[in-house]
């Protein structure tokens, strides 16, 4: 597996995910998500019994972690954009997604690569804040600025320390975020 392609499916599972959600009504949203959730679980079903489904089961033996459930991740990413479109609406659950992409793709790729001060859950410091970095500069071009700066540094913190998996956390403590600090979102 390489943990580069990984990260890149990831990142771009966000962003790709929050432009589509934007150009979709809010039915045509609730429809794309639960269809992503629903193919997400049957391969996840096919995969586990040991069928192999051509060009997605190469694509999944380069994406994911050896000896984890397959597409947990992505069932748990689509989970939280679902919980956020039916909580908080289009646009805050495209905040949630750009934010989870880049956080999590950046963190863990600097974090591997110049980690050396470890936090809780073998996440590094470096990884961390310059994953919550990126993320702030994507942010600034959808939310006032100090909102993304905030919005990123509470997603970090979430994605670090929260016990449950961050592909849900991280989702959705950047809608409470949103909706605490009162910004609202309008793309």
């Amino acid at each position: 597996m390489s943990e580069t392609f990984r990260q890149t499916v990831h990142l771009l599972m966000g962003v790709i995910g929050a432009g589509i959600i934007l150009r979709l009504d809010d039915r045509g949203a609730l429809v794309f998500l639960s269809a992503v959730l629903v193919a997400l679980f049957l391969l996840c079903d096919a995969f586990t019994r040991g069928y192999d489904v051509p060009v997605l089961s190469r694509i999944l033996d380069e994406t994911e972690r050896r000896g984890k459930v397959p597409l947990k991740g992505g069932i748990a990413y689509a989970i939280g954009a679902l919980f956020c479109l039916a909580v908080f609406g289009r646009e805050y659950t495209a905040v949630g997604l750009v934010t989870l992409g880049l956080l999590d793709s950046v963190s863990t790729l600097v974090g591997l690569r110049f980690g050396r001060h470890t936090l809780p859950g073998s996440k590094s410091l470096e990884g961390t804040v310059t994953g919550a970095a990126a993320a702030a500069l994507a942010l600034a071009f959808l939310i006032p600025w100090w909102a993304a700066a905030v919005v990123a540094g509470i997603a970090g913190i979430v994605e670090t320390y929260s016990p449950v998996d961050d592909n849900v956390a991280v989702q959705v403590g950047v809608c409470v975020t949103l909706v605490v600090l009162g910004v609202g979102v309008g793309l």
